[in-house]
C-alpha cells in the first residue's frame, strides 16, 4: 500500500464488551511458536505478471468492495483491465465482511473469479493488512452506511484487518480467524483461476503480527491447497513465513528482484511512471501496481495528503491508479507501455475526446476507452470524468469515435441511455438524437452489411446531476450488449 510509516488515522475507541459481544471467536488453545520460521519452499518465474491491485472505482474501501459487492462494475472494470494489458488482480478481503455476511461472501467470490477468469485474468487474494484506519464494530451492522472520501485525503476510508482490537484479544478470536482462511481456501484449493494467496499485505513486526502471520500461513497449508503463499517482505515481516519473496517498490526503480519473487506494489508518479514500471521490470520479475481504478479510495492524492494536510484543490496528476470510472486512462502512454505499440495499434477502442464546456469548443483531453458505460457521481475528483484534465462535473461535451464490425448482414438496433443529450452516427448518419434532458433510454435501427467496417461516432452533452451514458446494440445472432468497437478510429 505504501512503504511509508503506519497512520493510524482516525481510530475508533470501541468499547470492549461490545466488540467481544459483535466479533469474539470460539475459545481457543494457547497461541503457536512464532520463532519457527516457515521455508521458503516455492518456485516459479513471476515474470509473466502485469498487475493491478483491484478496488472498483465506486467503493471507498475494501470492505465497502466486498459488503456491497456488485458484479456489473466489477465485470465492466475487469474488461478495462483486461483490454489495456492486465492479466493479474491483487484483491483485497476483509475479516468482518466474512464475520457478517459468510455466505455471500463466499458466493461473491466465486462470483468474482469466474468474471477475472472469463478476462483472462488471474487473481490473488489478500486476507490481512496493516495500513490505515482502524475497523468499527458498527460495520458489522446490515444497515451500516460507509462514509463518503474525506476530500484532498490519500486512502481515507481504508480500513486495517484483522484490526488491533481483535489482536489485543487474539485467543478469543483465532477459532474464527483461522476459519475465515480456511473457509475460503478450501472453496478454492486447487483453483486455477487464483495466482497465490497473500496472507499480509506489509504486516509490522510487533509479536502479535508475526503471531497471526505464523498461524495464517500454518492454516493455508493445512487444508492442502496447491496454491503458493506469501506475505511482504524486504522492510516487512512477511518472507519468513512466505513460499516465495514478494516485496513493494515505491522508492523509483532501485530493486528488481528474481524471476522466482514477485513485486506485489509498485508505481507512484512522485518517483515512478507505469511506463517506467514496465521497463524497469521487463524480463527480470512480475509487478503489480497501485491501483488500477482511479476512484473513491482517494489514492489519486499523495500518501502526506492527509487529514491533517488535505490537499485544497484536485490534482493534476493522479498519484495512484491507471484508469477512471468511464474506462480512459490518465495516459494513453500508459495502455501504450503496457501493450507495446503493436499490441495498442489493434486494441479494440474507441478514440475520445473531453471538452471544458457544452459546446465541443475548448478541448480538455484526447484519450481511448474500450466502451461508453459509465455511471458518475457528483463527488469532487469523480464526479467529472476526468477532474485531473479539467473538466467540470456538470456542463461538459465528450465525442467518441471507432470502428465497429457486424458480424453478418441484416438489422442492428442501437442505444443509448444518457441523462442528458445524446447523438449517434453510423457512417456519418445521424441514426439517434436524445435531445431532451432528463435520464432516458433511446433506440433506433439501420440494416449494416456483415463483414464490413462501420464508422461510429456518440456526442454527448452534460448539464448536472449524474453524468451517466450507456451505449450497446444489438443484432443478427446476439442479444442486446454494450458496444465494443474493433479499433479505435484515430486514437492519440
Amino acid at each position: 500500500m505504501s512503504a511509508q510509516p503506519r497512520m493510524a488515522i482516525g481510530r475508533t475507541v470501541i468499547a470492549l464488551v461490545l466488540f467481544s459481544l459483535s466479533i469474539a471467536g470460539v475459545g481457543a488453545g494457547p497461541a503457536t511458536n512464532t520463532d519457527i520460521p516457515a521455508p521458503l519452499s516455492y518456485k516459479a518465474d513471476w515474470r509473466w505478471v502485469k498487475g493491478a491491485v483491484f478496488v472498483p472505482t465506486k467503493y471507498v474501501n475494501e470492505a465497502q468492495q466486498w459488503d456491497e459487492y456488485d458484479p456489473v462494475i466489477n465485470d465492466r472494470e475487469l474488461h478495462y483491465a483486461s483490454v489495456y494489458g492486465f492479466n493479474c488482480v491483487r484483491v483485497y478481503l476483509h475479516y468482518y465482511i466474512y464475520l457478517k455476511k459468510k455466505d455471500a461472501l463466499l458466493k461473491d467470490i466465486e462470483d468474482f473469479l469466474t468474471r477475472a477468469d472469463k478476462y483472462s485474468i488471474k487473481t490473488e487474494f489478500v486476507f490481512f493488512d496493516d495500513c490505515w484506519n482502524q475497523p468499527e464494530a458498527a460495520l458489522l451492522a446490515p444497515d451500516y452506511k460507509y462514509p463518503a472520501p474525506i476530500v484532498g485525503v490519500h486512502n481515507s476510508r481504508w480500513l486495517v484487518c484483522p484490526g488491533e482490537q481483535v489482536q489485543k484479544h487474539y485467543a478469543e478470536n483465532r477459532d474464527r480467524l483461522k476459519a475465515y482462511i480456511q473457509d475460503i481456501v478450501n472453496a478454492h484449493r486447487d483453483d486455477k483461476r487464483i495466482a497465490f494467496w497473500e496472507t499480509y499485505n506489509e504486516p509490522n513486526q510487533s509479536p502479535e503480527t508475526k503471531q497471526l502471520l505464523k498461524d495464517a500461513y500454518d492454516w493455508i497449508h493445512e487444508t492442502g491447497t496447491t496454491i503458493p503463499v506469501t506475505a511482504t517482505g524486504r522492510g516487512f515481516a512477511g518472507e519468513p513465513y512466505s513460499d516465495f519473496k514478494s516485496w513493494h517498490e515505491y522508492g523509483g526503480y532501485d530493486y528488481t528482484g528474481t524471476p522466482d519473487s514477485l513485486n506485489t506494489e509498485c508505481m507512484n508518479r512522485r518517483e515512478q511512471t507505469v511506463p517506467g514500471i514496465v521497463e524497469h521490470f521487463k524480463d527480470k520479475t512480475g509487478f503489480i501496481v497501485w491501483e488500477f481504478g482511479i476512484g473513491r479510495d482517494n489514492c489519486r492524492f499523495t500518501w502526506d495528503e492527509n487529514r491533517e494536510h488535505p490537499r485544497k484543490d484536485e490534482t493534476p496528476k493522479p498519484f495512484h491508479g491507471f484508469v477512471y470510472p468511464d474506462g480512459h486512462p490518465w495516459s494513453v502512454d500508459d495502455v501504450k507501455a503496457l501493450l507495446g505499440a503493436k499490441g495498442f495499434a489493434n486494441a479494440p477502442l474507441f478514440a475520445v475526446e473531453y471538452y471544458k464546456n457544452a459546446n465541443f469548443a475548448e478541448l480538455a483531453k484526447k484519450s481511448v476507452t474500450p466502451v461508453i458505460d459509465f455511471d458518475l457521481g457528483t463527488e469532487r475528483g469523480t464526479g467529472s470524468p476526468d477532474a485531473s484534465a479539467g473538466v467540470p462535473e456538470e456542463n461538459f461535451s465528450v465525442r467518441w469515435t471507432g470502428t465497429i464490425l457486424p458480424s453478418a448482414s441484416g438489422t442492428y438496433t442501437f442505444y443509448a441511455d444518457g441523462d442528458n443529450r445524446v447523438m449517434l452516427f453510423v457512417n456519418s448518419k445521424l441514426l439517434l438524437n436524445k435531445k431532451t434532458p432528463g435520464r432516458e433510454e433511446v433506440a433506433a435501427t439501420i440494416p449494416l452489411p456483415g463483414n464490413q467496417a462501420a464508422e461510429i461516432k456518440i456526442e454527448y452533452v452534460h448539464a448536472t446531476g449524474d453524468p451517466t451514458l450507456h451505449v450497446a446494440w444489438s443484432g443478427p445472432g446476439f442479444d442486446k450488449k454494450v458496444l465494443t468497437p474493433v479499433k479505435a478510429a484515430s486514437a492519440p
